[in-house]
């Protein structure tokens, strides 16, 4: 170790004519000592600035010393330099031992430097390329306490709300739970503040989060996330509004232009109220003209009230298609929904008295009447 620290020392650390130190001599000096004791050497030249804190020195010292020594080797990681140690410094908190307890002590060095800092390097653990390491300490519920209370109060500031909804983006992919009261109060959200289109896009990342966003801010999350919750859960179809349902592009008249959308639009009419069931089979049918969607109209047709039937004209919903197929949907739609007495075939039946008929038993009780 001092042979590793030879050099000219009256003359500045990069003087081009100081000698060059011998890096083999250090890493001799690392695989001669037994590991528990090289932070202790380490620690003795950074007090006597004899080295300054480099790559070497901190590769050396990943997995030999104690977390009292943790805190003093990054004592001596200047602010400027801190964004290129934040990576080394993660891996030594997850992979030494009393995770909380490392982690505090990151988190209590950058607190000294000022909240400017600490919240520019908190932001930088919540983007790439710290977020694979990151989300493993999101994965755990104490940590994850730690981060939130060094996050700055989002109230009145965008900067600091922001950081909130990445912190709770990455914390829900980690697998945390998902509170919408907690995000409420974390991002300061009000009816003044809710939550803007590119804000919900940022925290949409799988099927939880979408329900919590349509919950939270159905006027952007709907048309962001519903189709995709509907094609995992058709059965999350009862639980949005009619006017929600019916603005799912994928499900409308245009959307359903595209084959690949018919798959779940069947397998979503059966699980929504009879007059959305009925608009959607319209539509699919329509635009796949296939067998199994005419029996879903048929279906959706018979389900609803007598009331909505007389406000949907089929003639003119289906238009060409009524006019191709218009015996079938005459008799297995239309009729199939009405009492048989009441369609075209079922007043002429046999057992219902003919039109002269009743005209000649009427005439025949006239003439008996005038006779007496």
């Amino acid at each position: 170790l001092a042979r590793s620290l030879r050099d000219a020392p009256t003359l500045p650390p990069r003087h081009p004519h100081r000698a060059a130190r011998d890096a083999r001599y250090y890493l001799l000096f690392v695989a001669c000592t037994p590991p528990a004791g090289v932070a202790r050497y380490v620690l003795g030249m950074l007090a006597g600035q004899r080295h300054e804190l480099d790559d070497m020195l901190l590769g050396s010292l990943a997995d030999r010393m104690s977390g009292a020594e943790f805190r003093e080797v990054i004592e001596y990681i200047q602010p400027s330099a801190w964004p290129s140690r934040l990576q080394w410094a993660l891996t030594c908190v997850i992979e030494m031992g009393d995770t909380c307890e490392m982690l505090r002590h990151v988190l209590d060095v950058l607190a000294a430097f000022g909240e400017g800092l600490l919240a520019q390097l908190l932001k930088a653990l919540l983007t790439d390329p710290l977020l694979a390491t990151t989300a493993k300490l999101l994965a755990q519920a104490e940590p994850r306490t730690l981060l939130r209370q060094r996050l700055p109060k989002a109230e009145g500031s965008a900067a600091s709300r922001a950081l909130w909804l990445v912190y709770h983006r990455e914390a829900w992919r980690a697998g945390a739970p998902y509170t919408r009261e907690e995000l409420r109060r974390d991002a300061h959200l009000t009816a003044k503040a809710p939550l803007s289109r590119p804000e919900v896009l940022l925290l949409g990342v799988d099927a939880p989060s979408y329900k919590l966003l349509i919950e939270e801010a159905p006027q952007h999350a709907v048309c962001a996330f519903a189709y995709r919750l509907l094609e995992a859960e058709p059965a999350f179809a009862a639980k949005l509004s009619q006017a929600q349902l019916l603005s799912v592009v994928e499900l409308t008249a245009s959307g359903l232009r595209d084959d690949a959308h018919w798959e779940t639009c069947r397998r979503v009419v059966p699980a929504v109220e009879p007059a959305i069931a009925l608009r959607l089979s319209i539509d699919l049918f329509k635009a796949s003209r296939e067998l199994p969607d005419l029996q879903l109209l048929k279906h959706a047709y018979h389900r609803v009230d007598c009331f909505t039937r007389k406000q949907v004209w089929l003639p003119a919903e289906l238009g060409a298609l009524w006019t191709s197929h218009r015996d079938a949907l005459q008799r297995e739609v239309v009729e199939g929904a009405l009492p048989h007495a009441t369609t075209l075939g079922g007043m002429f039946s046999a057992h219902v008295p003919r039109l002269d008929s009743a005209s000649e038993a009427a005439e025949g009780g006239a003439k008996q009447e005038g006779r007496l």
